[in-house]
């Protein structure tokens, strides 16, 4: 299937666990295909996973901000609308403050 890896491929590729791919798969985040017993996903959906894993783990977004910014945000995704996004609908992430 030219254009898609097995989630164990594309899990490594992403430096996350198969394990993810399938929760955001669960969650929607993300679609997959089946083909004779092994999941696949496209180069769209690696992307989006990249995206996800940045909302996630560098922006300490919660499921259900990183749903919000996916379901208002289309590809190209960028992360300096996340604010905006996220104040418009109430649900703006704590300021962290820098250590002094």
């Amino acid at each position: 299937m030219q254009g898609y890896q097995s989630l164990s491929v594309a899990a490594g590729n992403l430096q996350t666990d198969e394990e993810t791919l399938v929760e955001f798969a669960r969650k929607s985040w993300i679609q997959s295909v089946e083909k004779q017993g092994v999941v696949y996903v496209d180069g769209h959906q690696r992307y989006k996973v990249r995206y996800i894993l940045h909302l996630r783990n560098r922006r300490k977004l919660t499921d259900e901000q990183i749903s919000l910014v996916l379901s208002v945000q289309q590809p190209p995704y960028s992360a300096e609308q996340v604010d905006e996004i996220l104040k418009s609908h109430g649900k703006a992430p704590p300021r962290i403050h820098a250590p002094s």
